[in-house]
């Protein structure tokens, strides 16, 4: 007699089928649209919001100091933001094209380029820091603490105003880009998907209120004692070396 335990057979598993591409061999799947999607989304929030805080700022600075001269410093910020930015980049692309004759691969070329226009930067803000300081002197009357104050917090806001700026205007190119229809539509997109446990659009933001915020303070100290750029040039190269390693070393994520 044949038990039944003798003629129970186990049925062969089902193959397994990705339900998205029909492979056969057990993968991760990365659905690459919403990737894209949820990469465009973030953009756009995160323009808003420093849109959103570029206002207030400007507004809170309006409603303290008299409008001449919140303006005015507010202006000066600007003004600092792009002297330093402008002079690091072509102090960076000349000391590129001295480098271009002795065979640099295009990779360390782009990170020398980077480095040396951020350092450069760097080295130049205290400089224009105290340009906004003097600045502020002829416009706010009094040379305490609520005057520097002043002067500080509206040259910080114009700092805030510039650097936001170029990144909406960045982000915003960079979110068309990637609903383009075209080659580098198709290179972005491939770039998003490939880095999408990368993304650091929210580090940026918090690195840029930062750095304005330091800048007001370097402001309110030129403001008060002129002679402590000669300090304040170092710290600040030191600084952005220092924050540059901890945030290239630091793991990101979306």
């Amino acid at each position: 007699m044949i038990s039944p335990e003798m003629t129970d057979t186990t049925a062969p598993a089902e193959p397994y089928v990705c339900p998205h591409c029909e492979a056969t061999h057990a993968h991760e799947h990365v659905d690459e649209r919403a990737v894209v999607l949820g990469h465009r989304r973030r953009l756009a929030v995160v323009s808003g919001l420093r849109a959103g805080l570029v206002v207030l700022t400007v507004v809170g600075v309006l409603l303290w100091l008299p409008v001449t001269a919140g303006l005015t410093l507010v202006a000066s910020g600007v003004l600092a933001w792009a002297l330093a930015t402008a002079t690091g980049l072509l102090v960076a692309s000349l000391d590129l094209a001295r480098q271009g004759g002795q065979g640099q691969a295009a990779g360390a070329g782009s990170r020398r380029l980077v480095t040396v226009s951020v350092l450069t930067g760097a080295a130049l803000t205290p400089v224009a820091a105290l340009l906004v300081a003097l600045a502020g002197r002829a416009l706010v009357d009094g040379i305490g603490t609520g005057a520097a104050a002043m002067v500080a917090t509206a040259a910080g806001t114009g700092w805030l105003t510039a650097s936001a700026a170029a990144d909406v205007v960045r982000a915003l190119r960079l979110r068309n880009l990637l609903g383009a229809e075209s080659r580098a539509g198709e290179v972005a997109r491939a770039a998003a998907v490939r880095t999408r446990d990368r993304a650091d659009e929210w580090t940026q933001v918090a690195t840029v209120v930062a750095t304005a915020a330091v800048v007001a303070l370097w402001v309110g100290l030129c403001h008060q004692l002129s002679v402590v750029v000669v300090v304040l040039v170092p710290l600040h190269v030191a600084l952005v070396a220092l924050s540059r390693r901890l945030l290239s070393g630091r793991p990101r994520t979306r």
